[in-house]
């Protein structure tokens, strides 16, 4: 495994255009637009039918540079995962400011999935169950002194097994070797850890863009892990959302505190100012989302490529008297977006999916685009199932605590319902999302909700059966000081006694 060293610095913007297309035959295909996908079903080559074609070459383009790819071979794969970005902050689910125009034109070039739910509240559990297929309760990576259990294969380890060439750039001792992260890549670069303060996209781009050119003609999985929306918040004045700058805050929204419980008096004022910095901070990452989709295409690879958008979890802003992440399963913390873009067949073009599903098949589903079968990891092919319409009846997510106090959630959605059951004294409480969005109006002792929550309980209870007995780890992560520093800068490694 190759460790790179680099150093962060701020950055500029660019975004992604759109080109025409300059000519197509049957079995490769010229063009400047990720949207413009060759049908490629089980990566057999199979000849698009002109109108089909002028179909595709109608949608919104996403890259430029003139490309010229063999749907027959392997795709390259690329995972994009975003630190701390809730799914109604986005134009794509609804949001009515746009900040991530590069991901809503991925969009447009694939599916999106409109309830994705992440298995935990925060970074590493749930960054975990995305690379193993598994729930927290098993993978065991739950507090900041766990890593991913040796015994669980990783994503990684299973594409190099299969002849893939797997490079990371990431930007979040979480997410990196100490915690199990590493296992399976040929390269990772863990150079562009950082605490509150910095952005680090530019350099994430850059260094994931020099990892992608740099090795053979083998196809390449290629995981970039953003960074910059996390707190401490960031103003990015050419997107200039945060006009009107009022009370305590400058540029910057710094939380002092874990949870930043220092700052729940704001005012409402001051709260539409975070929310807004918060927004800048979203739409700093996708400008460099769409230069790294922009250079993967623009790359000249002889093969298809797709993206795989996502994050680990949201962000609270006072909904329930809470800032920030770290607990809740409420969904301003779990409810996450999911992009799958680039050249998927005509049948996927811009197709959305309603019913719920977890981010940890994303794992079952990047090895189904590579055409790996068999492999023992646990999860749903969502690009299998998008083409199916069969989704499992019932999600989940697990909530656990960074520092280590139990205070256990689960979270079981059927359709527009949610249960979610505290473990540790036994509370439940209902939400019907349909009817209420907010998840503000606890149906748990309605009489007229009785039904759903004897089932949502009884399906609840088979899940929590399969939990791993709490134990304490075989082996803890072996941080350095600088790492722990980060951690506890980022309000991960501090003392019980301080917790709200």
């Amino acid at each position: 495994m190759q460790i790179l060293l680099r150093i962060s610095r701020r950055t500029g913007r660019r975004t992604l255009s759109q080109s025409k297309i300059r000519g197509t035959d049957p079995h490769r295909q010229r063009g400047r637009c990720a949207g413009h996908s060759a049908s490629f079903q089980g990566f057999s080559s199979v000849g698009l039918s002109l109108l089909a074609l002028l179909t595709l070459l109608s949608l919104p383009g996403l890259g430029c540079g003139e490309r010229t790819f063999d749907p027959s071979k392997r795709p390259d794969i690329v995972l994009i995962t975003l630190d701390t970005v809730r799914a109604d902050h986005l134009e794509l689910y609804g949001y009515p400011r746009s900040t991530a125009p590069n991901l809503a034109r991925l969009g447009a070039s694939g599916i999106v999935f409109e309830q994705a739910l992440a298995q935990a509240p925060w970074t590493l559990p749930s960054m975990a169950s995305i690379h193993t297929g598994l729930p927290p309760s098993i993978h065991g990576a739950v507090d900041n002194a766990s890593p991913i259990g040796a015994e669980h294969p990783l994503l990684a380890e299973v594409l190099n097994d299969h002849g893939y060439r797997t490079q990371a750039v990431v930007s979040h001792v979480f997410v990196g070797h100490k915690f199990g992260f590493g296992r399976g890549f040929d390269a990772i670069d863990e150079t562009h850890l950082q605490g509150h303060d910095g952005s680090s996209s530019r350099l994430l781009t850059e260094s994931a863009l020099a990892l992608f050119r740099s090795a053979s003609d083998a196809p390449s999985f290629l995981w970039v892990h953003y960074f910059d929306p996390h707190y401490s918040y960031e103003r990015h004045e050419e997107f200039d959302f945060a006009t009107g700058v009022s009370g305590r805050f400058g540029d910057a929204v710094e939380f002092k505190s874990p949870e930043g419980s220092e700052l729940l008096d704001l005012s409402s004022a001051e709260l539409r100012y975070v929310g807004d910095v918060y927004d800048e901070e979203i739409a700093h990452t996708d400008q460099w989302i769409g230069n790294l989709i922009e250079g993967v295409l623009g790359s000249g690879r002889d093969r298809p490529a797709v993206f795989l958008v996502t994050a680990d979890h949201g962000e609270a802003f006072l909904e329930r008297g809470r800032l920030a992440h770290g607990l809740d399963v409420y969904d301003e913390l779990v409810w996450v977006p999911l992009v799958i873009g680039g050249d998927l067949d005509a049948a996927l073009q811009s197709l959305k999916i309603r019913q719920a599903v977890e981010t940890s098949s994303i794992a079952a589903t990047i090895l189904g685009l590579a055409g790996v079968s068999n492999h023992g990891l646990p999860g749903v092919d969502l690009i299998a199932a998008a083409r199916s319409q069969e989704f499992p009846p019932y999600v989940y997510s697990e909530g656990s605590y960074a520092r280590g106090s139990d205070r256990r959630m689960l979270a079981t959605v059927h359709g527009s319902w949610k249960l979610i059951h505290h473990l540790d004294d036994d509370r439940y409480e209902l939400y019907d999302r349909a009817v209420d969005p907010g998840e503000t109006n606890d149906l748990s002792d309605d009489p007229a909700s009785s039904k759903v929550k004897r089932l949502l309980m009884e399906v609840g209870a088979q899940r929590v059966s399969r939990f791993r007995t709490p134990k304490a780890p075989a082996a803890q992560a072996a941080l350095s000081d600088a790492e722990r520093e980060k951690l506890r800068a980022l309000g991960y490694l501090e003392a019980a006694e301080e917790e709200d």
